[in-house]
């Protein structure tokens, strides 16, 4: 794909995404018809995302959403050491654009580490360094403005999203210490600088750990949520839980699992445990 391509891909799906009917403020609200297929962290897997692809056949159901996050970081790097994800990204945009209105991005932590250039350790490198790589070695006097472009759409992302049965779907949520100065209000707002900075309330909720009942249960009046669905932490049987309405997803590996929900039911963590499908079972 040539710089051009990519750019222009980035920013129709940017545009995408700050037009998404289904958007208010920073939230995503899904109607009450159809079907919802939930994943977690993808982190460049490549064939668990063409299971979910498979999967979703949109191009046969026009009621059903699927939500998308943390696709970057990870996988197999390129000839110069470079991290080869954003070519996954880019599909999955390609994708977006063939279905639109049924496709949607949540913003993640690493997406965040790339626009504040934050080193991510793995394996015993810098994730993000080897990512930034991939713009210079793929598109080289270009690089520059793919870069950009892909920082627009980083920004463009929305925090959540919720059914009408009261299950919010993100990334992650902030922790106990975070909530001394979280600001709830930002799925409902414009964000702005400071609340992409480590003091800020997209900072904490994206790279938010350690959730306690209670937090929940406050969060919960704030947002009219009775159950979360999260990723950003690492499970190694494709699943976890946290009390009695937190469900982490984990999509990256081979016990990784994808969730498919029908849109105006009411679920429980237990029926959600129940409806997870195995990637791995899928073609």
């Amino acid at each position: 794909m040539s710089a051009q391509q990519a750019i222009d891909l980035l920013m129709q799906a940017a545009e995408l995404n700050r037009g998404d009917p289904l958007r208010n403020g920073q939230l995503l609200h899904f109607p009450a018809v159809g079907e919802l297929l939930a994943t977690g962290d993808l982190h460049n897997h490549r064939r668990n995302f063409q299971r979910i692809m498979n999967f979703a056949a949109l191009e046969r159901f026009s009621q059903r959403h699927v939500v998308l996050h943390e696709l970057i970081h990870g996988g197999p790097l390129g000839p110069d050491g470079e991290d080869t994800s954003l070519e996954l990204l880019l599909d999955a945009l390609d994708w977006a654009l063939q279905y639109p209105g049924q496709v949607h991005f949540l913003m993640a932590n690493h997406d965040l580490a790339q626009l504040h250039a934050s080193a991510i350790m793995k394996d015993g490198y810098d994730l993000t360094e080897r990512f930034e790589r991939c713009f210079s070695l793929w598109y080289g006097g270009s690089a520059g403005h793919v870069a950009a472009a892909f920082r627009q759409f980083v920004l463009s992302m929305p925090l959540a999203g919720i059914t009408v049965s009261g299950a919010l779907l993100s990334h992650s949520l902030p922790g106990v210490r975070d909530m001394v100065d979280f600001d709830v209000s930002i799925l409902r707002r414009p964000l702005d600088n400071s609340d992409f900075q480590r003091t800020g309330s997209v900072y904490k909720m994206l790279w938010g750990r350690s959730q306690t009942a209670e937090l929940l249960a406050s969060l919960s009046k704030q947002w009219w949520a009775d159950i979360y669905i999260c990723g950003h932490q690492e499970q190694d049987r494709g699943y976890g839980v946290l009390g009695k309405n937190l469900l982490v997803l984990d999509s990256s590996h081979n016990h990784g699992v994808l969730l498919p929900m029908v849109l105006d039911r009411q679920y429980t963590i237990d029926d959600l445990i129940q409806t997870l499908i195995p990637l791995a079972s899928l073609k």
